[in-house]
């Protein structure tokens, strides 16, 4: 779930993402005006059907932001070739939300008095909230990169959904992988903050009562000596220890392990899937694990779309271009399922999507839990293999 603060399902690695990975040692801020109906084409009906995008286009999140869009107009363009939504051409209509939940507010009543039939977006958690509760009473709404489960709720926010994986979906994700894994003793290892200790007591839990817990620590902020963490850590012999923290502290924790001699499983959470990670842990991050959202350059069946997008828009997909690209994929199903632009029946639509709707990470459909989060996750298990992060398991139904 990328990240401590919950801001995106990304954290760290959804900003990195778009960088080549270092070695193991080493818009406008002003609304643009939404599309208006109008003849085209011949193969098309009069009419755009027109989907929003709120993403932060200037400040600190720019880059994701950038992604974030890139992604949507590939969505929009592959859309079109393929005839459009009910023989209307798409359209898309993208708004600055600075990560900002004022801004956000304000580009979101902008986006509700226009004619778009859905909307997407949201890098951070709280400008993606903000976005939810003006938007998720009415227009149909997927929160694509901010994971927080807090942003939407079937009460407050009935039209709106997140489609990342949350955090306690990303302990899920980690429990399934001990699963595969035959794990059968666990140490715990965290940072000293919220975000962190919830990931690894929520891994305790589900894992309960095989692998069983052997020791949890809380490490804090500013530690330079990890020996004391890692022997603690290798009490009762694991034959896997769990970090859930920044990828520095993962990667000095698995370095000071291999150095005391563990020569057991090291798993960490998705913002050790950084080049910060492979750069403190060195030779240890050869075989180290990490349970991380699914970006494309893992996905076999987004290599060809990945080739696509990367010489149309100048840069390698990353997390945010690739959950875009899913959302307006989804609304435009709804909007088709429907057979016109409705935002009450469209958001309907969204929440069952049927089986032609099928996602880069191989899934089927779209189905959403009772309080508005994504049912069924999109957390995937990746290994550090000659200094660089592949594919291990994919956690769907039949890996293995």
């Amino acid at each position: 779930m990328k990240s401590k603060s919950w801001n995106g399902g990304a954290g760290l690695a959804g900003a990195l993402a778009v960088l080549s990975l270092a070695g193991c040692g080493g818009g406008s801020d002003a609304p643009k005006p939404s599309a208006t109906p109008k003849p085209v084409g011949a193969i098309y009906q009069p009419g755009d059907v027109s989907f929003g995008v709120l993403a932060p286009t200037t400040g600190e999140h720019e880059q994701r932001g950038r992604d974030l869009v890139d992604g949507a107009k590939a969505a929009i363009a592959e859309i079109n070739i393929r005839g459009g939504v009910n023989g209307h051409k798409a359209a898309l209509v993208t708004y600055d939300d600075g990560c900002d939940a004022k801004t956000a507010r304000e580009r979101a009543l902008a986006l509700k008095a226009s004619e778009v039939a859905g909307a997407l977006g949201g890098i951070c958690a709280g400008a993606a909230g903000a976005a939810a509760r003006t938007l998720g009473d009415d227009l149909p709404f997927l929160v694509t990169s901010a994971n927080a489960p807090s942003i939407v709720s079937a009460r407050r926010t009935p039209t709106a959904f997140l489609t990342n994986g949350t955090p306690y979906q990303s302990a899920l994700a980690t429990s399934h992988w001990l699963v595969y894994q035959r794990a059968q003793k666990l140490a715990v290892v965290t940072e000293d903050d919220r975000a962190s200790k919830f990931l690894g007591r929520q891994v305790v839990k589900l894992a309960s009562p095989v692998p069983k817990p052997l020791s949890e620590q809380a490490v804090p902020a500013g530690t330079t000596d990890w020996s004391r963490y890692a022997k603690r850590a290798m009490t009762g012999d694991p034959d896997i220890v769990y970090w859930a923290g920044s990828a520095a502290g993962g990667g000095a924790l698995v370095a000071a392990l291999r150095d005391a001699g563990y020569d057991g499983k090291f798993v960490a959470t998705a913002e050790s899937e950084s080049p910060e990670f492979l750069s403190a842990a060195g030779d240890a991050a050869d075989g180290a694990y990490v349970i991380a959202p699914a970006s494309p350059q893992y996905l076999p069946d987004a290599s060809e779309w990945a080739k696509r997008f990367e010489a149309q828009y100048k840069h390698a997909p990353g997390f945010d271009a690739l959950q875009a690209y899913e959302g307006v994929r989804a609304l435009a199903q709804a909007v088709t399922q429907t057979g016109k632009v409705d935002r009450t029946s469209n958001s309907r639509e969204l929440a069952i999507l049927d089986g032609s709707y099928k996602t880069l990470l191989g899934d089927e459909g779209l189905a959403f839990s009772p309080d508005h989060t994504i049912k069924y996750d999109n957390n995937i298990a990746l290994k550090v293999e000659d200094c660089r992060f592949v594919v291990d398991n994919t956690l769907r139904s039949g890996a293995g």
